[in-house]
């Protein structure tokens, strides 16, 4: 494990805000960290950079105990905040070079580390000062920062929150390339970002772990429940079977069948020919993570 975070109880002065917070977060993967705004989330990031003093509890990164005020636990992790500030005057490959100098990089290893990250995060190319930068330009330069000295944990603080449907989905993928040489703490209350590239999720409500659990297991299949797409919108599907005795509903333009047995299952694509309807696909129903925290809540 990258990191063993066990029992952390963090008060500021009568207010509870995270109570007898546990995780374990394996090597090598994405650990999806998701929670409501105000929910904690920020705190208990801060508390594991030992920027704050954790009211009772232990963090353990690499081996190392987290210390408030005492970092030596933060030589195995790279952090990108919420928003990143950078000095705005230089280009991307001097700002790293200026981070590289700053953590005693060596110099032997040093262009060739910054040119792999720049080309990572899309920079290569880019020769304008980074005050010119995009908000979305400016969080990929941040995990590249993040990522210079290779960390065992890279901590992302809702690194898509305030980007566009593209911006979102290049950190996405950058963060989902860098699993392979580090393990990724992403912090959200996007639920789907969460479910495009996690492996593991958790869910802080109120300051408490409401679940933990790989997110394979969290998208278990609902019983006896297949999703179908036409050559038609579902609405007009529906409209045509709606003489039928199974159970259906429409869920995003697919429709959902409740089909509980092979012969059921049989059944149902005859009575799909009968109609005229051709099936574009079909695959067995799978709850959203969003589904999943809405029934943990109820």
């Amino acid at each position: 494990m990258v990191m063993s975070i066990n029992n952390v109880t963090k008060k500021f002065g009568g207010k509870e805000v995270l109570k007898n917070v546990s995780l374990t977060i394996p090597e090598h993967s994405i650990f999806g960290f998701v929670g409501a705004n105000g929910a904690g989330k920020t705190t208990l990031m801060k508390c594991m950079l030992g920027l704050l003093p954790v009211t009772s509890g232990t963090i353990i990164i690499a081996g190392e105990t987290v210390k408030f005020g005492q970092t030596k636990s933060n030589a195995h992790i790279g952090y990108l905040p919420d928003v990143p500030e950078f000095y705005p005057y230089y280009t991307a490959r001097e700002y790293l070079e200026l981070c590289a100098v700053i953590t005693n990089m060596q110099k032997s290893e040093l262009k060739q580390r910054i040119e792999e990250l720049l080309e990572l995060v899309g920079l290569s190319q880019t020769k304008s000062p980074i005050r010119t930068y995009s908000r979305g330009m400016k969080q990929r330069l941040g995990i590249a920062q993040a990522l210079l000295n290779r960390p065992k944990l890279l901590i992302c603080d809702e690194p898509t929150s305030a980007l566009d449907p593209v911006g979102r989905a290049q950190i996405l993928s950058i963060l989902q390339a860098a699993k392979s040489e580090t393990t990724v703490f992403f912090s959200t209350h996007i639920l789907s970002d969460a479910e495009q590239i996690c492996d593991r999720v958790a869910m802080l409500h109120e300051g408490t772990i409401i679940f933990e659990d790989e997110l394979a297991a969290l998208q278990q299949q609902v019983e006896h429940q297949y999703v179908f797409t036409f050559t038609i919108s579902a609405e007009q599907a529906l409209s045509q079977l709606r003489e039928l005795e199974h159970h259906m509903y429409i869920e995003e333009d697919t429709l959902i069948v409740q089909l509980s047995s092979e012969s059921e299952r049989l059944l149902f694509m005859r009575e799909l020919t009968d109609h005229n309807l051709v099936i574009q696909s079909m695959h067995p129903h799978t709850r959203l993570l969003e589904q999943v925290v809405l029934e943990v809540l109820k």
